[in-house]
């Protein structure tokens, strides 16, 4: 399933956790829904470099980068630990693991903490995102048309043979209509699987998508482009792989 969300996931920093660390991002249930959570093993790990309006460079005109690296599955939960890197005195050295279901990818289970530290239980929310509807207006609608590609995509130092995946998208509700171009390109040799397959959502809204060419390959994002208002936000592939290991602890669970 494609969703659009933006790409800057988990930047903002929102509630406490605790007066030693730094206050804990804010979590919702949607946090993985762009990921495979079904798919990934522990150890697999993906980092990429964000570039946009929400993952600004820092000083030193250093751009910021988010890991993502399954380092647990226990029975139906896979846990993913987050950390960044240029993002802020925030980040220096905090890890936010997330408990997902395998089942829906829904995060159910969040822990804050500095990273060799015991996590704090941080709130998972409602989803984020979508429309605003006022009381007894029309159901928003959205549609959606892809084409599916191959082509060659470099990232770092690496080219990768990709399958190209570009998707317009056009929601159109009472408060508002918003239009969005997305482009990934995915390649089964690249870890942390994306989620990616024909049905499209934009904001929990599923498309009715036409389609020029499936969506085939399952595998890991190279880099991915999301347009929408003139804003254009990049995540592109830093390096990945299957070594993974924990770094922030778990609470015991209680008997």
């Amino acid at each position: 399933m494609i969703r659009l969300f933006t790409l800057a996931l988990l930047l903002a920093s929102a509630g406490a956790s605790g007066a030693e660390n730094p206050p804990a991002p804010a979590v919702h249930e949607n946090d993985l829904a762009d990921w495979d959570v079904a798919a990934l093993a522990a150890g697999d790990w993906a980092e990429h470099e964000l570039a946009g309006r929400s993952a600004p460079a820092t000083t030193g005109n250093k751009r910021p980068a988010r890991r993502l690296a399954c380092v647990a599955v226990e029975a139906d939960v896979a846990w993913v630990e987050v950390t960044m890197k240029n993002a802020g005195k925030d980040w220096d050295g905090m890890v936010l693991s997330l408990g997902a279901r395998k089942s829906d990818g829904k995060v159910t289970k969040a822990l804050w903490g500095r990273s060799g530290a015991t996590g704090t239980e941080v709130k998972v929310g409602p989803p984020a995102g979508g429309p605003a509807v006022a009381p007894g207006a029309p159901k928003p609608t959205v549609t959606a048309s892809g084409t599916v590609t191959k082509e060659k995509m470099k990232a770092g130092s690496s080219t990768y043979e990709c399958e190209k995946v570009e998707l317009e998208t056009q929601l159109t509700s009472s408060c508002c209509d918003e239009h969005a171009r997305i482009t990934v390109w995915v390649c089964e040799k690249v870890a942390f699987r994306a989620r990616l397959d024909e049905k499209v959502k934009v904001n929990g809204l599923e498309a009715e998508t036409t389609w020029n060419g499936k969506p085939t390959i399952q595998g890991g994002v190279v880099k991915r482009q999301v347009s929408i208002g003139g804003a254009l936000e990049i995540m592109t592939l830093l390096r990945h792989g299957t070594d993974a290991k924990e770094a922030l602890g778990r609470p015991a669970k209680k008997e």
